[in-house]
């Protein structure tokens, strides 16, 4: 064959793969027995809307934030405006209860230095209206105490809410010289602190798993905050389990300030060398676009890192990486299904059960102001 008549065809292999790949529709179509069919329909019973941060997504009501030991105390992470945020759905007396032991807890507390006795400097009632304390204290047992926490305790709609908010009060004379030198660090921004922290917690608000707000602002496990006068950074981490799946754990982490310059995809390279170092294989891979949203996903099966080695399946998409900001929450949803095989969610399974959770991802309808 001549070589003009070899390149010819090479070349219309490659468009023809190429056009193949325009037309044919990502994510590929799962073709499944009955039985198959049946296992997913299984997985994803009783689909219940959840709000993670300012999305809204279709899950298994069986999964749940605090279903697990797995999750353990990782089951959130969040944070506003750098203040870690954490809540818990408990009852009012357990609540004071709680409170009564921080403080007395606080109390105990000694210090390396005596000249930063006492450790826990005041406790304030929340404002009228409002059920609950902060605590100003220092940050901690071996730094001098102008280095300050306020620590917020508060109850809403059956939810223990606690804000914790650093702080410098260094108005003491002992600081005069230091004060001379580092003036911005030991000043007295607790009043401002105080001010600011006051105003978040009177935005956040208890709610059910399932109550979907209507008004803009940021949801957190069994909570709501708010939008209030100006933005803030955000960003919250949610491990979902369930004890009837112990092999499976749906993952979120959303911020409204990451923005990376090449997508999940772009990374192929980089991607594939961590596949193969798991001697792993890709399942699928490729651009999703799902109720006005793009994203990418990558859906491996590989080696864990845990001792003993265990095969495992994790599937990721990623929304909005390019284009993270304010009103474009950066968003990450992470499948993973170990130790492998899994007979509850055989392969085939767990990418069709995969492809229709994600499928339900859209922006909460009213936000954003």
């Amino acid at each position: 064959m001549k070589r003009t008549t070899v390149v010819g065809a090479l070349l219309a292999l490659a468009a023809g793969y190429g056009i193949y790949q325009w037309i044919t529709p990502y994510p590929p179509k799962q073709d499944l027995t009955q039985q198959e069919e049946t296992v997913v329909e299984t997985f994803l019973t009783a689909m219940q809307t959840r709000c993670v941060g300012r999305y809204l997504i279709d899950i298994p009501a069986a999964f749940a934030v605090e279903s697990s030991h797995r999750a353990k105390d990782d089951n959130m992470t969040a944070f506003i405006n750098d203040h870690p945020i954490r809540t818990q759905r408990i009852y009012h007396p357990a609540f004071e209860q709680k409170i009564r032991r921080r403080e007395a807890q606080l109390n105990g507390e000694k210090t390396v230095d005596p000249l930063d006795m006492p450790f826990l400097k005041r406790t304030l009632p929340l404002p009228a209206g409002m059920d609950g304390v902060i605590f100003e204290r220092n940050e901690d047992n071996s730094v001098p105490d102008a280095a300050r926490i306020l620590e917020a305790h508060l109850y809403t709609n059956g939810v223990a809410v606690e804000v914790e908010v650093e702080a410098e009060n260094g108005t003491a004379s002992r600081y005069d010289k230091d004060r001379q030198q580092l003036p911005e660090v030991y000043r007295n921004s607790v009043p401002l602190k105080m001010a600011e922290l006051v105003e978040l917690l009177k935005r956040i608000k208890g709610r059910n798993e399932t109550d979907i707000p209507d008004r803009p602002g940021f949801c957190l496990r069994d909570a709501f905050i708010a939008d209030g006068e100006y933005p803030r950074r955000e960003e919250i981490v949610l491990h979902y389990t369930a004890p009837e799946y112990p092999n499976i754990v749906l993952s979120f982490d959303t911020d409204n300030f990451t923005r990376e310059k090449d997508s999940l995809l772009e990374r192929g390279a980089e991607i594939n060398l961590q596949v193969a170092a798991s001697e792993g294989n890709t399942l699928q891979k490729g651009a999703r676009h799902i109720n006005g949203l793009y994203g990418e996903e990558w859906l491996v099966e590989g080696n864990g890192v845990n001792y003993p080695i265990q095969r495992v399946h994790r599937f990721v998409l990623n929304v909005n990486e390019k284009t993270g900001g304010e009103k474009n929450p950066v968003l990450s949803i992470l499948f993973r299904q170990e130790p492998l095989p899994d007979e509850q969610l055989p392969p085939k399974e767990a990418i069709a059960a995969w492809e229709r959770i994600t499928s339900t991802l859209r922006l909460r309808p009213g936000a954003f102001k």
